[in-house]
């Protein structure tokens, strides 16, 4: 059983469980034959929870906007036969994914059907409280001894539980079992503690753990009014169930029609013919022979160990293990069982659907902007003086925000501040008067108890606070939206730029010198290409789109 099939179908499986089907597919861009489509969009977008409409909005914009660039420099890249070494081999890989997705589905989710019935009982059987008692064993002539004394006899249940019981947890206790509800044991116990009457003891149940003899001595049923808000829960793990027992099937059907088998015995000759250089690499070219031995034959022929390695690098499996011969086999098997789903998926006609050449097209858009910025990127050349100089061209942006800490009056009747104004002309005890009379009140039970501004503040306090120069200035009275307004400057941290140090200078501002390079290089070869290839924006759909996903989101 192949660990990796199981994962990679599982995964998909959460996602079309969750996800469903779409509504019709239009397209929001047009860029040189690549067609940004709104599914695009709605797989790259997802709202933010607690954001407000116009932040979301930026979000959104943001998104098809980098979307939108991805395709025009992979349309760009493929009209003129630029695109990077390498990324066919990601497509290639990218088409199998989706191939084993499409005969996921056809294999696996087709088949599982969960019925409103089967929804209903499990929700039932989760809502029923079960009080059991038990008398467990292997041996099923045993078992039926048993429950033949126990017919005549219901009375000797515990007695028979003490003597012949293999539950250690409860066979000196009658065999009671704690109480439980669905979802607790195994289905064959589960569903004889809910069907049988009451009371009455159970021919032996058959159980992976052996033979049980049950007897039920209450059932109680709760509240099941949730049934409606619940139910979606109950059947995506009905399917979750019905899943990993169907992936195990689907694997062994795949393998029957493919008919895989591994040599073993070539395997350990053409190892035993293995010769290594100096560096320890194996030389293909003395294997005297060994390379046409068959490995493997499977509905898709026989090969040998250069079959191997073509179809490893063709299909992105990696490199070819020569670690051990074992090491080998399985790597070899896990070639030939893969490399049959793909050409299940391509005769199912997979490849030729358009929801399939879209995702592919999208994930290849992705992924070759990506290889291009890290080719970009390791390509800036970067020394002191750049550095240095872009440091000093940005030098704003290195410059640590300053800070201010002020005690303040604030009240709307002008009067009662110029009193306080008066006043400190007697009595220096400014934090006195701000909690008797100002509607801002220094903080209680906080240290520390004055208001902290920086240079982002836009109520007027940071700007009146830097212009007092010194610690323990009071201001003149001021106006603002609070009203009218005396400060005392009690804290004063001035914009500072940050140190210019080898680890920022080969951390921080070295990452952000080569991005805003490889920034640079990007935008302007947009621009270009955006000149040269047709370009056209569905403005009206895509802000409806954005309108419509926004307005659902809020009602979530």
């Amino acid at each position: 059983m192949h660990k990796g099939y199981i994962a990679a179908l599982l995964i998909v499986a959460a996602l079309l469980i969750l996800t469903g089907c779409g509504d019709t597919d239009y397209p929001l861009a047009e860029v040189g034959g690549k067609v940004f489509y709104k599914s695009y969009f709605e797989k790259l977008f997802v709202p933010m929870p607690n954001a407000t409409f116009e932040e979301n909005k930026a979000k959104a914009d943001l998104v098809f906007e980098n979307t939108l660039k991805q395709l025009t420099a992979y349309a760009y890249l493929e009209k003129n036969n630029m695109v990077p070494e390498g990324a066919m081999q990601m497509q290639k890989q990218q088409e199998n994914n989706k191939l084993i997705e499409y005969v996921y589905k056809q294999e696996v989710l087709d088949r599982v059907k969960v019925s409103e019935k089967q929804i209903y009982d499990t929700y039932k059987t989760q809502k029923t409280t079960v009080w059991a008692q038990h008398i467990l064993t292997k041996d099923k002539a045993l078992a039926d001894s048993i429950y033949a004394i126990l017919k005549k006899s219901p009375e000797r249940f515990g007695e028979m539980a003490a003597l012949f019981s293999e539950d250690t947890n409860n066979k000196n206790n009658e065999g009671m079992l704690r109480e439980f509800s669905g979802g607790m044991f195994v289905k064959e116990f589960e569903d004889a503690c809910m069907k049988m009457p009451v009371a009455v003891i159970s021919k032996p149940v058959q159980t992976p753990f052996g033979f049980h003899i049950i007897r039920v001595i209450k059932r109680e049923l709760k509240d099941m009014s949730n049934y409606e808000k619940d139910k979606v829960g109950i059947e995506n793990g009905l399917k979750k169930k019905l899943i990993n027992e169907e992936v195990v099937k689907s694997e062994k059907r795949i393998r029957d029609v493919a008919k895989i088998k591994i040599d073993k015995e070539n395997i350990n000759k053409l190892f035993a013919a293995f010769k290594r250089d100096s560096t320890g690499q194996i030389m293909m070219d003395s294997l005297n022979g060994a390379e046409n031995l068959v490995l493997a034959s499977s509905n898709l022929g026989k090969w040998t160990i250069e079959d191997v390695i073509r179809i490893s690098k063709e299909d992105g499996f990696g490199n070819v293990p020569y670690n051990s011969p074992d090491g080998l086999s399985g790597f070899i098997d896990r070639m030939a069982f893969f490399k049959s789903i793909y050409e299940k998926g391509r005769r199912m006609g997979a490849n030729m659907r358009s929801d399939f050449k879209k995702d592919l097209e999208l994930k290849m858009a992705i992924m070759i902007e990506q290889q291009v910025v890290t080719g970009l990127r390791s390509s800036v050349q970067t020394d002191d003086t750049l550095l240095v100089k872009f440091y000093n061209a940005n030098i704003s942006r290195y410059t640590q925000k300053g800070r201010v800490g002020i005690y303040m009056v604030v009240n709307e009747d002008l009067a009662k501040v110029k009193m306080v104004q008066d006043s400190l002309a007697k009595n220096k005890d400014f934090r006195h008067f701000a909690k008797i009379y100002s509607t801002i009140k220094p903080k209680e039970f906080s240290k520390p108890d004055y208001y902290i501004y920086t240079e982002d503040d836009t109520t007027g306090y940071y700007k009146m606070a830097m212009s007092l120069g010194k610690v323990n200035k009071v201001s003149d009275i001021f106006n603002n939206s609070a009203g009218y307004n005396l400060i005392k400057l009690v804290e004063l941290v001035p914009p500072k730029p940050i140190e210019l140090t080898e680890s920022f200078k080969n951390g921080a501002l070295k990452n952000d010198y080569i991005k805003s390079v490889t920034d640079s290089i990007i935008n302007a070869e947009y621009q270009k290409a955006q000149k040269e290839m047709k370009y056209i924006v569905y403005k009206d759909k895509y802000e409806k789109l954005v309108e419509k996903i926004l307005s659902t989101s809020k009602e979530k």
